[in-house]
């Protein structure tokens, strides 16, 4: 008898609990509704020990200008060559960090993004890489960081 109630007790606290990470997380999609313009995006790379190797603004015609993003959980992305891809997407909350997972598509080779700032007119994404290739702008010689740290930001129209 004991045992059951606690084991009630425990699901009515994990039901709370769920409640609770729902309500952020359809908060969050409420808040992305509209479209979102790319104010700035720069990669920093990491050397082994985590200090900042280098830095770079990135440029490519067919990345991300603006997000679109509306009910039912669907976005469109328009890229700088007018490119228009639709997706579904999910936002999620793990560890107290909020994650975007765009289904169907990818702003530069990424589709997983922590949302690390969101408010009513402006937003910031991060993506992490590893082990991944870049040249040097100064030198032109290509490199390899361990881990690379893409942030990308956002402003509403």
């Amino acid at each position: 008898m004991k045992i059951r109630l606690l084991f009630i007790a425990f699901m009515a606290i994990v039901a709370i609990g769920c409640k609770k990470d729902g309500s952020q997380v359809a908060k969050i999609n409420d808040d992305l509704i509209g479209k979102w313009s790319v104010q700035s995006n720069h990669m920093i790379y990491f050397d082994q020990s985590g200090q900042k190797e280098y830095e770079e603004v990135l440029v490519a015609n067919s990345q991300a200008t603006n997000v679109s993003f509306v009910k039912g959980a669907k976005a469109k992305i328009e890229t700088q060559d007018s490119t228009v891809v639709n997706t579904p997407y999910n936002v999620a909350e793990e560890r107290n960090l909020i994650y975007m997972k765009l289904n169907d598509a990818e702003i530069f080779n990424a589709s997983l993004w922590t949302l690390t700032d969101i408010t009513e007119k402006e937003m910031t994404w991060q993506a992490n890489f590893t082990n991944i290739k870049y040249e040097d702008k100064d030198t032109g010689e290509i490199l390899e960081a361990p881990k690379a740290e893409l942030t990308l930001k956002f402003y509403k129209e």
